[in-house]
Formats: structure tokens, sequence, C-alpha cells
């Protein structure tokens, strides 16, 4: 399949080297697709680079690795109609201000042909596209407006080698995912290290 992933930092070049390794033709979204950095993180990870309009042109799905603040004013420029976009940003500002508007929800209404899934963007990049590599079962969560779109990513997570993924139902749970991120940061502090994630562990009902 063809993918656009829209960022080159940390998360975006996690992600496209994943999907290049299962076989998906990977186009990063940047900038600035000609400079060094954007060209240094297209030779490591296997994908071609070009703008975020051109990606998105590329691309059959979309997924979104760009800083939440940017998220918007970014995929304006590109051809999004239809398209599954797998959102798995954050505000920067999330981390100690109050969420006024979720990203998922945002980015949704604001481009509402979108078949918009959020997920991902509480685990650390390396365990994104490698759950295993924490030698414990964990989990991800999912939420989703469009069934099928869902139904897809979490097939795409399966190859990811995500076997917990937790499906919360419609995008007004990306509230709920997006405020995790205080979380995370004060586990990462706790630890020294983001090599971790949460398990969700259940019971009978009481």
């Amino acid at each position: 399949m063809n993918i656009a992933v829209m960022g080159t930092g940390m998360v975006g070049s996690a992600i496209a080297g994943r999907l290049v390794g299962l076989g998906h033709s990977v186009m990063l979204g940047s900038r600035a697709p000609g400079a060094d950095k954007a060209k240094a993180v297209a030779n490591a990870t296997g994908a071609s680079v070009g703008s975020h309009a051109e990606a998105a042109a590329h691309g059959e799905w979309i997924v979104n690795a760009l800083p939440g603040e940017q998220s918007i004013p970014l995929l304006k420029s590109c051809d999004l109609d239809g398209k599954i976009l797998i959102d798995i940003g954050n505000y920067d500002i999330a981390v100690d201000q109050p969420i006024v508007a979720p990203l998922g929800q945002a980015i949704q209404q604001a481009f509402p042909s979108v078949r918009l899934v959020k997920t991902l963007n509480s685990v650390s990049a390396h365990l994104m596209v490698d759950p295993a590599h924490l030698g414990a079962e964990h989990t991800v969560f999912i939420a989703s407006n469009d069934a099928d779109a869902k139904a897809q990513v979490t097939e795409l997570l399966k190859t990811f080698g995500w076997r917990r993924i937790l499906d919360l139902g419609d995008l007004k749970h990306c509230r709920a995912m997006e405020q995790l991120i205080p979380l995370w940061m004060s586990l990462e502090a706790a630890f020294g290290h983001p090599n971790f994630n949460l398990a969700v562990v259940t019971g009978d009902k009481v």
C-alpha cells in the first residue's frame, strides 16, 4: 500500500521505517524535503520524501506524526478527501495544560471527509512499531467514528506486533487518550527512560 507519513522526527522516522520494512511504499511529508535532515531520514528509513502535499498525493493512507499545534495548518495543503488518516499526534501543551479540543477531534472537524483513526499517541516511538521489545504484554488504545477504518487500522497494528488493542469507541475518547500525556511524562521522569507502557488488566464484573 502507498502510505504518507507526515513528519520526519523520531515518531515519523520510526513509523516510516517499519512500514517500509513491511513492504509498503512510503513517502515522508516534510516542510523542507530538500534539507539534509529530511534526506537523511529518507535514506535511513528507505522511504522517499516530499512536501506534505506531495506525500498526501502519494498516500492511500496518511499517518499524522506532526506536533499537534502544527497538524491542521500543515495538513491544509493536502488532499485528504476520503482517505484513512491515522492520528498519532499530541499537543505539546498537553504536558502541563488542559486540552480545549482534542487533536483527533479537531482534525476530524477540520477535514470532515477524512476517515480518522486515533491510536499510538501514548506509546514510545520504538514501542509503536515493535511492541515486543518491551518483553511483556501491554496495551494500545484506538478510537474512531468510522468502524471500517478502525478495523483496517487494527489489522495494520497487528502487523506491527500489537496483540492487546483496546477499542475505546468513537472519537470522543480522544480526550482521554491525549490526556494520558502528563502521566507518560511523569513515568518517563520516574524511570529515567521511555521503555515502558500501560497494560490494562480486567477481572470479573463487580
